[in-house]
C-alpha cells in the first residue's frame, strides 16, 4: 500500500508521572449511563480557548486519557491516537501524548469516541460499567473530563443491534451517516442538541470519581502508543453483479447473510479492470456504476497484504438511500471473494455496513480488524456512486531493524512473510492473529517474542504480556491461556508453564532480573498447583487434570491420564526456573529445586522411558497401559533436556533426522507452530541444513499469501488462518543456522559464530538488534574461498566453533577472516 500521511508515528510518548496525579482529580464521564451498555458507541467534546501570542501553545502539551473499552482522540478535526492498551479495572491503563503539534491559538475542541461492547470477550473483561476519563495542566488551561466542561451522547448514527465480528470479538459495525456529518469532531463550531436518547436518567448515573470501582486506580501504559498511519489500497482485483435477497435492508449480520443468499448469485467475477478507479493523493477512489433493479455490484480491493487496521471511507454523489456493506477478508488469492461456510473460523463475521447521507459523506470505522482484501457490496444506486477507501493502519511500533538476506529468492521470501506476519500480530499485545480472535495466547506469544528479539530486538511488549497473563488467577492458582479473556475454560495447564518460561526469555533477552522477583510468587503458585494431588498422581509421575485444556500442540498427541509431553514440559520449565533463582542470587531455592529436578529427572526416566528401543513412549491411558507410538515432541524435549543422554543417538536417528528428512515416522509429529522446538533442537545439534530445507519446503506454499499460516495449510473456506506468527519462526532459526549467530549469555554479551554454508548458496547476512547494539554477520563464497565478516558492538564477547576462525573475539568493531577450501 501507499502511505499517504502519519497522525502518530513516533513510537508513541510513553506516559509521564503526572498522569495519574492529574487523572485523580478528574472524574470518569459516560452517556446514558451503565443500564444499556450493549455495543454502545460514545461521542464526548470539549472546547476551549488558548492565548494569542507566543506564550499560548505549550512548549510541551502532555494530554492524560482512557476510555473502558476502547477510545479514538482527536484535537481540532484531526485524528491523534487509539487507545488505550488492554486491561484490567482495577487498574486500568491511561495513555500520554503530547498535543502540542495540534493545538492552535485562540478555539480548539478535543473530541472523543469510545466504545464499551457490554459484553466480555477474549480481550476483554466487562463489569457492567463504561467510562472515560483525561486530564492535562499547561499552566493557564487545565483540562478535566467532567458533567460541566464537556458535551457527550450516545452516537445516534450507530445500530445497536448487531452481530459479533466472531465468538472472540466485538460487534459489526452498521452506521447511519445521515444520522451523524461528524461535524462534532471536525468543526470548530460546538455541537448543539444532544440529549440522551435512550436512558434519559443516565447521564448523572454514570459520572463517579477516580478511584470508584472497578475503576481502583490506573496505571500508566508500558508500551508505546499503536503506530497509525494512512495508506491507499493497491487496486481493485475483483468484481461481480448479483441478486439482492429479501431483508437485506434489516439484516443485522450483514456477512452471514450475504454468504447464505446473495454470494452464489453472482455468476461471474470479473477482474475489476471495468471499475474505474485511480489513486490520489487522498486515497483509491472507485467509481461503482448501479447494477439493475434487485441487484448489487460488489467491488473487491487489495490491500497489499494483511494489515490491521481501520477502513475510511468518504462517499460522494449519493442519494441517500443507498447501501454499502464491507466484507472484510483475510486474502484472496485469486482477487475476489470464494465462499466460506457461514459458522467457520470461530463463526467469524468480518464485515460493517454504510448508510451514505445525500451527496457527500465519510466514516472511518472503529474497530481494528487485521485483513488484506475488502469486498464493497454497493446496493441501491440509482447513479454511479464515488467512493473514495483508505486504510489507516494500527500496529505496534517496531523499527524491525533485524533482516537476513542471501542467496536464495525463496528463503529471503519466507523471512520476509514472518517479518510481515510477526508486525501484523503485534498490537497491544502479541496475538495469535488479527484476524478471528486478536487474544493473546500465551504459547504463541513465546515463539512471537523470540521473533522479534531478532527482528527488532524491543522486550517491552513480552514484559507487559507477562504481566497481563499474571493478572487473571485462575482458582487453581494457574493462568489462563490468554488473558483479559471471558474464556473460563481456556485454562492450559502447559501454558502456564510457557508463562513461567517467557520471564527466563525475558531475563535472557535482556540481562533484568527484576520481572522475575516481581513474580515469583506468581510463579511459586503455578508449581504448587503441579505438586497437588490434581495434578500429581500418586507416583509422582504429572497426570491430565481433564477439567481444563491439555494443549501441548495441534497435533496427534494423546491426552490421556499420563502424558509424557506435559511430564518432559515441566522439567524443562522448572530447569529454567532453577537458573533463575540461581540469576537472582537465591542460593538456597537454587540447591532447593535443583536436588527435585534431579530426582524428577531419574522417575521420569524410569517410567516413561522405553529403554530397548531408547525412547520416550507417549504416556499412559487410564488403565495403566503405555501409549504407543513415541511422538517426534517428545524426543525432542528429551534431547533438549538431556533426558537419558545414552539414548539420544536412537532418538536422533529413529524419529527426529527421519522426520526432517521427510521421511515418514509413527506417532505424533509437530505443527507449525511446535517446530520451532524440533529446529532449535536440531540445530543444536549439527542438523542445520536439513532444518533450512525442511523450511523451504514446508514454508514456500505460504508465500502465496506472503504471510505464516496456522497450519502448513490454508484456503480461503479454511477454520485456519493465513496469518499467525506462531509459525513466524524461521526469521530467527535462519539467523541461527545460516549466519551462524547464537546468543550463549543473558542480554547478548556472550554469542557463538558458527555459520552452515547451505549447499548452492553463495552469500549470506544478517543483523541482529541487540540490547548492547547490532550484531551483524555474514559470509560470501568467491574463488572457492571462505569470506566471513563479524562486526560486534562493545560488551559482546564472540565463541567461534568453525575451523580457520579464532577461538575467541573481543574486539569492538568489523572482522574479517578468509577460509580456504
Amino acid at each position: 500500500m501507499t502511505k499517504i500521511g502519519n497522525t502518530m508515528d513516533k513510537a508513541g510518548i510513553l506516559t509521564q508521572s503526572e498522569g495519574r496525579e492529574l487523572l485523580s482529580k478528574a472524574r470518569w464521564i459516560w452517556p446514558e449511563g451503565y443500564m444499556y451498555l450493549y455495543n454502545h458507541f460514545a461521542q464526548f467534546r470539549h472546547d476551549f480557548e488558548l492565548p494569542k501570542g507566543l506564550k499560548g501553545i505549550p512548549a510541551q502539551a502532555l494530554f492524560h486519557i482512557t476510555a473502558d473499552k476502547g477510545y479514538r482522540l482527536y484535537v481540532n478535526g484531526k485524528h491523534v491516537c487509539r487507545g488505550p492498551a488492554r486491561g484490567y479495572q482495577s487498574h486500568w491503563p491511561f495513555d500520554t501524548v503530547d498535543l502540542r503539534s495540534y493545538l492552535q491559538e485562540g478555539h480548539n475542541w478535543i473530541s472523543v469516541e469510545a466504545y464499551n461492547p457490554g459484553i466480555s470477550t477474549f480481550v476483554y473483561l466487562h463489569y457492567t460499567k463504561a467510562g472515560m476519563i483525561c486530564a492535562a495542566d499547561w499552566g493557564k488551561v487545565k483540562i478535566s473530563s467532567n458533567l460541566n466542561d464537556w458535551q457527550m451522547r450516545r452516537s445516534p448514527a450507530h445500530e445497536i443491534q448487531t452481530a459479533r465480528l466472531s465468538m472472540q470479538l466485538d460487534f459489526q459495525e452498521h452506521y447511519n451517516a445521515a444520522a451523524d456529518d461528524r461535524k462534532w469532531i471536525t468543526s470548530a463550531k460546538a455541537p448543539k442538541g444532544w440529549e440522551p436518547k435512550i436512558f434519559k436518567f443516565g447521564q448523572s448515573i454514570n459520572n463517579f470519581p477516580f478511584g470508584q470501582p472497578p475503576y481502583d486506580d490506573v496505571e500508566e501504559r508500558q508500551i508505546p502508543l499503536l503506530r497509525e498511519d494512512l495508506l491507499i489500497p493497491e487496486a481493485v482485483t475483483g468484481q461481480g453483479i448479483g441478486k439482492n435477497a429479501s431483508g437485506y435492508e434489516s439484516c443485522k449480520n450483514v456477512s452471514w447473510f450475504w454468504l447464505d443468499h446473495e454470494l452464489e448469485s453472482v455468476k461471474k467475477w470479473a477482474d475489476g479492470s471495468g471499475i474505474k478507479s485511480s489513486k490520489t493523493s487522498k486515497g483509491l477512489q472507485v467509481i461503482i456504476p448501479p447494477a439493475a433493479n434487485d441487484s448489487f455490484n460488489a467491488v473487491t480491493v487489495d490491500l497489499g497484504q494483511i494489515i490491521p487496521g481501520t477502513l475510511e471511507l468518504e462517499v460522494k454523489g449519493a442519494s441517500g438511500s443507498e447501501i454499502i456493506d464491507l466484507q472484510y477478508h483475510q486474502c484472496l488469492r485469486k482477487g475476489y471473494p470464494e465462499y466460506i461456510q457461514p459458522g467457520q473460523a470461530c463463526h467469524a463475521a468480518f464485515a460493517s455496513r454504510y448508510r451514505p447521507a445525500k451527496g457527500s459523506s465519510s466514516h472511518e470505522f472503529f474497530h481494528v480488524v487485521g485483513i488484506r482484501h475488502i469486498t464493497v457490496v454497493a446496493r441501491d444506486l440509482k447513479k454511479p456512486l464515488t467512493i473514495n477507501l483508505r486504510w489507516r493502519r494500527a500496529i505496534y511500533p517496531f523499527t524491525m531493524e533485524g533482516g537476513f538476506e542471501c542467496s536464495d529468492e525463496v528463503l529471503n521470501q519466507i523471512h520476509d512473510a514472518c517479518r510481515v506476519t510477526q508486525q501484523a500480530c503485534s498490537l497491544d499485545a502479541y496475538v495469535d492473529t488479527p484476524w478471528r480472535e486478536q487474544a493473546q495466547w500465551w504459547g504463541d506469544a513465546r515463539v512471537q517474542a523470540r521473533n522479534t528479539f531478532y527482528l527488532d530486538g524491543d522486550a517491552r511488549l513480552l514484559a507487559r504480556g507477562i504481566r497481563s497473563i499474571a493478572g487473571q488467577r485462575a482458582p487453581q492458582g494457574l493462568t489462563y491461556g490468554h488473558a483479559p479473556t471471558c474464556s473460563g475454560w481456556c485454562i492450559l495447564p502447559d501454558f502456564a508453564l510457557t508463562w513461567i518460561m517467557t520471564i527466563w526469555d525475558y531475563y535472557w533477552q535482556t540481562g533484568e532480573i527484576d520481572i522475575f522477583h516481581e513474580q515469583r510468587a506468581r510463579i511459586d503458585e503455578i508449581l504448587e498447583y503441579f505438586e497437588s494431588p490434581a495434578a500429581m498422581g500418586k507416583d509422582g509421575l504429572l497426570i491430565y487434570d481433564r477439567r481444563f485444556w491439555l494443549f501441548e500442540d495441534w497435533a496427534t498427541l494423546p491426552k490421556e491420564h499420563i502424558p509424557t509431553f506435559l511430564n518432559l514440559w515441566y522439567i524443562y520449565t522448572v530447569e529454567y526456573y532453577a537458573k533463575m533463582l540461581k540469576a537472582a542470587g537465591d542460593n538456597k531455592a537454587y540447591r532447593k529445586w535443583s536436588d527435585k529436578i534431579s530426582k524428577r529427572r531419574k522417575l521420569v526416566e524410569s517410567k516413561l522411558l522405553d529403554k530397548k528401543a531408547g525412547l520416550f513412549f507417549a504416556g499412559y491411558n487410564d488403565k495403566g497401559k503405555k501409549l504407543n507410538p513415541p511422538s517426534v515432541h517428545d524426543q525432542v524435549l528429551a534431547v533438549m533436556t538431556g533426558l537419558n543422554s545414552k539414548s539420544e543417538e536412537k532418538m536422533m536417528n529413529k524419529k527426529l533426522v527421519p522426520f526432517i528428512k521427510g521421511k515418514k515416522v509413527t506417532g505424533a509429529v509437530p505443527s507449525a507452530f511446535w517446530s520451532t522446538y524440533l529446529f532449535e533442537c536440531l540445530g543444536q545439534k549439527g542438523y542445520g541444513e536439513e532444518v533450512i530445507d525442511y523450511i523451504k519446503k514446508m514454508w514456500t506454499p505460504m508465500l502465496t499469501t506472503g504471510t505464516t499460516w496456522e497450519g502448513y495449510d490454508w484456503g480461503e473456506g479454511a477454520n485456519t488462518t493465513c496469518s499467525h506468527a506462531w509459525s513466524a519462526h524461521p526469521c530467527y532459526h535462519m539467523v541461527n543456522i545460516i549466519a551462524g549467530i547464537n546468543q550463549t549469555a543473558p542480554a547478548w554479551k556472550e554469542i557463538s559464530w558458527s555459520p552452515v554454508f547451505i549447499k548452492g548458496m553463495s552469500h549470506a547476512s544478517a543483523i541482529i538488534p541487540t540490547p548492547q547494539g547490532k550484531i551483524i554477520a555474514g559470509w560470501k563464497i568467491e574463488d572457492g574461498k571462505k569470506v566471513l565478516n563479524i562486526t560486534i558492538p562493545k560488551g559482546v564477547k564472540v565463541s567461534c566453533e568453525l575451523a580457520g576462525l579464532p577461538k575467541t573475539i573481543n574486539k569492538t568493531g568489523k572482522h574479517e577472516f578468509i577460509i580456504k577450501g
